[in-house]
């Protein structure tokens, strides 16, 4: 017996193929700003990362520093609300990433603007399965530091008990916000509208055929883990002569300085290649692969030809 996610692996690399050649250096740029942003997948360069120097003229300061202090709020407003545009903007880029694929690159402006809307949508659900998540976890510790501080057993049954409650939800979470990116989001990008909708024209093909939503789920671990070791290829051939000269710079003078600019360089080079050659082209195979596994299911979606 065939699965849909195993037959279309071939055809999601010729589709990928067709798209990134020949080479246009837009169509690189876009799908990789697109990739930061959408594909589900980590965009933490692996091995090159965060390029931190010595900064000798910079000290601790010397007083600590009161967590509701009006400056600590106003930097905690700040980061909240930028965590809330990139959440909205990766969710927008979702759709975006869609009519990327299917249309070959073009229309990145237009496809934008087409899908706020439905990228709100995605985030307000992604922020209330988050939610779900969260709050449980976070009973889940609560209970764990009390049975720890006063050693009660009743305190100790009930976190044992959560355990399983809690794993339950984070797999739940995660296999419903993977289901949702990759089958309700093109539903929606092509006239379903909202979650709910999309997920009550998914659902009744998820219940005829279960056992392909589950070799798809395991096929898409199977590409995540090829994807790890892919990064940690990319992360090996910089992280040896970025180490050397990170190492470099605690020699100071101007063997130091030159040591910190090849270092920076070679972190910027490294996630470049990162970012363009790997997690870009990985990105629109994911997406195009799961494009055609919903072209094979019994819902209103066809892949363009």
């Amino acid at each position: 017996m065939s699965w849909y996610a195993v037959e279309t692996l071939r055809r999601a690399y010729t589709e990928t193929r067709d798209l990134l050649r020949p080479v246009r250096a837009g169509v690189w740029l876009r799908l990789t700003l697109l990739a930061v942003f959408a594909g589900g997948t980590s965009v933490r360069p692996p091995g090159v990362g965060v390029v931190m120097l010595p900064l000798n003229a910079m000290e601790p300061p010397t007083t600590p520093v009161s967590p509701f202090s009006p400056r600590t709020l106003a930097l905690l407003g700040v980061v909240l609300a930028v965590v809330l545009v990139l959440g909205l903007l990766a969710s927008v880029c979702e759709f975006v990433l869609v009519d990327f694929v299917e249309s070959g690159g073009d229309g990145l402006r237009r496809s934008v603007v087409a899908h706020v809307g439905d990228g709100a949508r995605l985030f307000v659900f992604r922020v209330c399965l988050g939610a779900l998540v969260v709050v449980p976890l976070g009973a889940f510790v609560a209970g764990v530091l009390a049975a720890a501080r006063s050693g009660s057993a009743v305190a100790l049954l009930l976190t044992v008990i959560c355990v399983p409650v809690v794993g339950f939800l984070i797999v739940g979470a995660l296999v419903a916000s993977a289901i949702t990116t990759s089958f309700v989001v093109p539903l929606m990008a092509h006239g379903e509208n909202g979650i709910r909708s999309g997920w009550r024209t998914l659902w009744p093909a998820l219940a005829a055929v279960p056992g392909e939503f589950g070799i798809y789920i395991v096929v898409r671990a199977c590409l995540g883990v090829a994807y790890v070791v892919a990064g940690s290829v990319v992360a090996g051939a910089f992280a040896l002569p970025f180490a050397f000269a990170y190492g470099a710079t605690v020699f100071g003078g101007q063997l130091g300085t030159a040591a910190g600019f090849v270092a920076v360089a070679l972190a910027g080079v490294g996630t470049a290649c990162y970012l363009v050659c790997l997690r870009g082209p990985a990105t629109a195979y994911l997406r195009a692969h799961s494009l055609l596994v919903l072209d094979r299911l019994d819902v209103p979606y066809a892949y363009p030809a």
